[in-house]
């Protein structure tokens, strides 16, 4: 499997499979998948790095390949220990075919701009079709995180990253700011008072 040779730096904890920011390929359009079992050994590989660096999605052009195939399975993680959880999806040739008109905006964050987040509004709910590796076309319906999701990845399928969609980059931290002043802190349990 060829790839860009320009990786990104390691800094930012940039994965060594994965393309960043400025790789000319994550900004153009990837082509669509003719048949679906040739995709077979690309899903593998996504659905082996997903779990590898703990993502909820992964497009196939990140690990430079330039083909409509994306994976992501919704887990909890330290910045986002309150996300619902979902199965893992496999999706080939995915399309959004109609998104809610009512939007939510939600931090995100892609190992392709590592290191970083931002706030970006995306629709509360979608209808999107896909094909599975057997060949099987589904139609389903997504809401919340998981339609977050799909619409972060197809966008990288579409040659966009989250940055295009934010409102304002007064909105955009690093990783380690939205830890310290962003995720809100759980109060922490008072001390019982001494009866005298």
């Amino acid at each position: 499997m060829t790839r860009p040779f320009d990786h990104g730096s390691a800094e930012g904890a940039a994965h060594p499979e994965l393309v960043t920011l400025g790789t000319p390929m994550l900004r153009q359009p990837t082509s669509r998948v003719e048949d679906c079992a040739s995709a077979g050994e690309l899903c593998e590989k996504l659905v082996y790095l997903l779990a590898e660096i703990n993502g909820a999605g992964l497009a196939a052009n990140q690990i430079g390949v330039s083909l409509r195939v994306m994976v992501f399975q919704v887990r909890k993680t330290e910045l986002h220990p309150d996300r619902p959880e979902t199965p893992l999806y496999v999706m080939i040739n995915p399309d959004i075919l109609e998104r809610s008109e009512a939007t939510i905006d939600g931090w995100e964050g892609c190992f392709s701009v590592p290191g970083y987040l931002g706030l970006v509004p995306r629709a509360a709910s979608l209808a999107c079709r896909y094909e599975t590796p057997d060949g099987v076309e589904h139609v389903e319906k997504f809401e919340g995180y998981a339609a977050r999701v799909i619409q972060h990845e197809c966008d990288h399928l579409d040659g966009k990253v989250y940055l295009d969609q934010m409102k304002s980059m007064l909105d955009f931290t690093t990783q380690a700011n939205f830890k310290q002043f962003l995720i809100p802190k759980k109060p922490e349990a008072e001390e019982p008072e001494l009866e005298n």
